[in-house]
């Protein structure tokens, strides 16, 4: 393990265009569930109610639903905060590694930590946006206002349309904007670090696929508590462990190779 990510950090340092794409493995050590593992969120919920179509039909059931989720603790995206891990891809981003973080989480604690070329390429549970005339809300408001009984199914404030959480729920196709900048620096790409990510989901599993079959290659490196589906694939370094020990011996080890030293957080 030490050779390689002694490895990993002479790639980082001579990377030009690295991009990470993280998963929900990344914020599992801040409290939030993942989706798919034995005690994940759809073991406890139907994934069913994270559809779009199921929401159209009752959009006050699905925000009862939610917010049930977030009183249990179940996922409560509002209480969780960055760890090791997403610290250490932000100082990545400021000594200017890596230039483009792509993220199918929608914990919003990418943002937190201090990462700044952000793609969500899920969206972002911690916003709500009216389905009519795309006015955005913090969601904490909406929740407070379903707590104190004033609507039963959120309304937006401006126009009246319903208001739905700001992430891309199942049948809803990935935002314009994502898509297209994934796309762009999949093509840039050099170096992809994948963290915290089954690689199950795609188009999102597309990106480490497009970055091995372009000419030249990208270097992939996985980082995972166990190897992703696709990485026999397109894994050219496999770390296997947790996100914040592997990126904070990373960060630890390149800061020392560069001559920089900070605290992560």
């Amino acid at each position: 393990m030490q050779e390689q990510i002694d490895n990993v950090v002479e790639i980082l340092v001579k990377a030009k265009n690295a991009v990470a794409l993280t998963g929900a493995g990344i914020s599992t050590e801040s409290g939030i569930p993942d989706f798919r593992s034995p005690g994940g969120l759809w073991s406890k919920v139907d994934p069913g109610e994270f559809s779009i179509d199921r929401f159209l039909q009752n959009p006050g059931r699905f925000w009862r639903l939610n917010l049930s989720l977030k009183q249990s603790g179940e996922f409560d995206l509002a209480s969780a905060e960055p760890n090791l891990a997403h610290f250490a891809l932000a100082k990545l981003e400021r000594l200017d590694i890596l230039k483009c973080l792509i993220t199918q989480n929608v914990d919003n604690l990418h943002q937190r930590a201090g990462s700044v070329e952000v793609v969500e390429f899920h969206g972002n549970f911690l916003r709500a946006v009216c389905m009519k005339c795309k006015t955005l809300e913090p969601i904490n408001e909406v929740e407070e206002r379903l707590m104190s009984g004033q609507e039963d199914t959120p309304r937006c404030l401006k126009c009246g349309g319903i208001l739905k959480p700001d992430a891309i729920f199942f049948g809803e196709a990935i935002p314009a904007r994502a898509l297209m900048i994934s796309q762009i620096q999949s093509q840039k790409c050099d170096t992809l670090l994948v963290i915290g990510t089954s690689l199950q989901v795609f188009p999102a599993a597309q990106i480490p696929i497009a970055v091995k079959v372009k000419t030249p290659p990208a270097t992939v490196i996985e980082i995972n508590r166990e190897p992703s589906a696709l990485h026999k694939q397109v894994s050219d370094i496999l770390l296997v462990g947790t996100a914040s020990e592997i990126m904070a011996e990373l960060i630890e080890k390149l800061e020392k190779r560069v001559g920089v030293t900070s605290a992560l957080n």
